[in-house]
């Protein structure tokens, strides 16, 4: 009888243990052995939250492995299917830090030989019997990959679990190896942005923290994020900028084609020895600038920015002077020619060595660095005023009359046809071209100026050749002056057109002169050069030229006038209301709900007067300006201030325009282009702005109602 109650005993004990079983035996599937998995629950259940946690742990033998939430380019992510579950409302499943792998060229994300997932259950009823049924898929893989699928079956009761040490052990430690989550509250720890046109995202966070830190990206499904650089970005101790920064650069992909994460959210895991942070941030536009591109590289936009240089109004004239000089003399020998031409691309070369010259000698002195200071400068100024008014009047022919033989001399050799006027020809041609920004040339100056004294005057060189090639071109190949037609009375008419345009740069350079001198003085000065040139031109060329040269002046005037205005010339508004530019306002405007829209710009700088005739002063991008949420702030260039120097070096950039938008949704600020286009601005606003802006914009949809899928 006995022996019959302790029978009866043991099996209460067995029947009870298989009732409130908690955990899975290892499971294999017999056509794939060399992996076997595990489900635990700890035992452990919180009544307020109605959670239990548990773990899924994986066994891998030799070289198999699994992959992460994110495998990379191969692979595929675990998961586990609970659809015929009961009483389970959902699971949160956590991943700890993967490997990195890499296999015939492709990268993986995953793990080896042994890997615990904690995960995090939620019931509806905590006294209710939950009944887990989940169909766990998992990919392994060595030289080839295996999909299996495994089974897991659990009974249990939330109120009823018991504790059990070796889950709570295995669940602690695969916990310890999760990346901790940081919140990301207004002052954004981190600032992701994508490049659309180079296709590349830039991650930006405090370096202080790190060590060896590795960065892995993931968030979008469909699209690989390749690390590319990592650097630490030093603050600019000027201007007191914060800590030192971290910046990495990725190149995304897709098999689907161009990927597109604006306005989508990322994460961002960084990994090191001591710590494994996760960050999630919203994609801003952003434009990214290598400092890691190869010099060759460099060496190529260079030469680009420097030939675009060439059909910028600032060098055009100058150019245009040379190629009259060829038509006017076809009885020059082709040495001739070439030594012309030869001689003015090396006065463009030397012209660019003096200005790496002259911006080295300023980071040695600690002064503003950037491309076209001089024109801060009024005495350069009024030197190139007096040059290019000298040009424009001996395009003319006037220094045929008889002046002072010395000062006829002189004249002449400045801007004549011996090589040393061609010489200097082309050196003021240089000295014209700075304070035009084409595209290209920011990116090739901004690595210049942060780079070795070797490294700037490469670079200076590789845009002087660019600026050069037209000029070298005609060098290398004379026989171009035999297809220009022959001289005759057009002849004057090239002469006069060149000579006006030059005229026009004397004028232009004049009113620069504004910002330093006395207007009233200079008004004379201008009144008198007009003069002057049009009594040259009526006793060089007859009164019927100055009547013809100032009827088409205006005649063009008011052709493009129409042409660029729907209303006949109408001109530019002039009721934006800008305030100076000031960074702590920028920030208290911005945590304000307000959206903040920089230009720095200068008098000197062509290329920011087109931007504002042709993009900031013009619809829709006006209208954007004036609502009521916008803050308009202008940093004026025009003379030398170091506030505005430290802005635009915190930005990496040396040179105007720049234009930058901040908003709730880009406290750091969205870069624009060097030159503007009203789809680029418009797309910045919208994106920096929050709900107001970007509704009015949409017709009263908000950024909340939008979806980005």
């Amino acid at each position: 009888m006995k022996y019959l109650k302790n029978l009866f005993a043991l099996c209460l004990i067995l029947l009870s243990s298989t009732a409130f079983a908690q955990s899975t035996p290892w499971i294999e599937n017999p056509n794939h052995p060399p992996v076997k998995l595990r489900f635990m629950l700890t035992g452990e259940f919180d009544p307020v939250t109605k959670t239990m946690p548990a773990v899924l742990e994986v066994k891998l033998e030799d070289d198999w492995k699994t992959y992460w939430r994110s495998p990379g380019e191969g692979g595929i992510a675990p998961g586990i299917k609970w659809d015929k579950s009961t009483n389970l409302k959902s699971v949160d499943w956590s991943w700890p830090v993967p490997e990195h792998f890499s296999l015939m060229g492709l990268q993986t994300w995953g793990y080896k030989h042994h890997v615990s997932f904690p995960l995090l259950l939620s019931v509806d009823d905590s006294d209710a019997v939950t009944n887990l049924r989940g169909k766990v898929t998992l990919s392994s893989c060595t030289t080839i990959c295996v999909l299996t699928d495994y089974e897991v079956s659990l009974d249990v009761t939330p109120t009823n679990l018991r504790a059990d040490s070796e889950a709570m052990f295995t669940y602690n430690k695969a916990v310890s190896k999760v990346p901790q989550k940081v919140e990301n509250g207004v002052d954004s720890p981190i600032i992701i942005g994508w490049d659309s046109a180079k296709s590349k995202l830039m991650v930006e966070i405090d370096a202080g923290q790190w060590r060896q830190p590795q960065l892995l990206i993931d968030g979008e499904p469909d699209t690989v994020f390749t690390l590319k650089s990592l650097k630490e970005k030093d603050s600019d101790s000027n201007s007191n900028k914060g800590p030192t920064k971290l910046i990495a650069i990725f190149d995304g992909s897709s098999w689907l084609g161009a990927p597109e994460v604006l306005g989508k959210t990322l994460n961002v895991t960084i990994v090191d020895s001591n710590q494994a942070l996760e960050y999630s941030s919203e994609v801003i536009p952003t434009q990214v600038i290598e400092d890691d591109l190869s010099l060759l590289k460099v060496l190529f936009i260079a030469l680009l920015g420097g030939l675009i240089l060439n059909v910028m109004p600032c060098v055009l004239p100058v150019l245009g002077m040379k190629l009259s000089t060829v038509i006017a003399a076809p009885e020059l020998k082709r040495n001739e020619i070439r030594q012309q031409f030869i001689a003015s691309a090396l006065g463009i070369l030397v012209s660019f060595w003096l200005l790496a010259g002259f911006i080295l000698m300023l980071k040695l002195t600690g002064q503003a660095i950037g491309w076209g200071v001089q024109f801060q400068n009024p005495w350069f100024i009024g030197f190139m005023a007096i040059v290019t008014s000298i040009f424009a009047l001996n395009m003319l022919g006037t220094f045929e009359i008889n002046l002072p033989s010395s000062l006829q001399t002189k004249l002449a050799t400045t801007g004549g046809n011996n090589n040393r006027g061609h010489f200097l020809q082309g050196m003021f041609a240089t000295l014209l071209a700075t304070p035009c920004s084409a595209p290209f040339l920011g990116t090739a100056v901004a690595f210049a100026l942060g780079a070795d004294l070797l490294t700037l005057f490469v670079v200076f060189t590789a845009l002087a050749v660019g600026m050069a090639l037209p000029w070298l071109l005609v060098a290398l190949f004379p026989q171009v002056a035999n297809y220009f037609p022959k001289p005759g009375r057009w002849m004057n008419i090239v002469k006069v057109f060149f000579s006006v345009m030059l005229l026009i740069t004397s004028l232009w350079l004049i009113t620069l002169l504004s910002n330093f001198v006395n207007p009233g003085i200079l008004w004379v000065f201008a009144g008198l050069l007009v003069l002057i040139f049009f009594v040259f031109m009526a006793k060089k060329h007859g009164a019927p030229a100055v009547v013809a040269s100032v009827s088409l002046a205006i005649l063009f005037s008011a052709v493009t006038a129409f042409m660029t205005s729907e209303q006949w010339a109408r001109p530019l508004p002039t009721d934006l209301v800008w305030t100076p530019l000031n960074e702590a306002e920028i920030a208290q405007q911005v945590a304000s709900g307000k959206t903040v829209f920089v230009d720095v710009t200068a008098d000197w700088c062509i290329t920011c007067k087109a931007n504002k005739a042709g993009v900031i002063l013009q619809d829709p991008v006006y209208s954007s300006l004036k609502q009521e949420n916008m803050v308009i702030m202008k940093g004026d260039w025009t003379k030398p201030s170091a506030p505005i120097t430290q802005y635009l070096q915190s930005h990496n950039r040396f040179g105007v325009p720049f234009n930058v938008v901040y908003g709730p949704n880009a406290p750091e600020g969205i870069a624009l282009p060097e030159i503007l286009s009203t789809a680029e601005v418009l797309s910045a606003i919208e994106r920096a702005s929050s709900g107001a802006i970007a509704a009015n914009r949409a017709g009263g949809e908000t950024p909340e109602q939008r979806s980005y899928d």
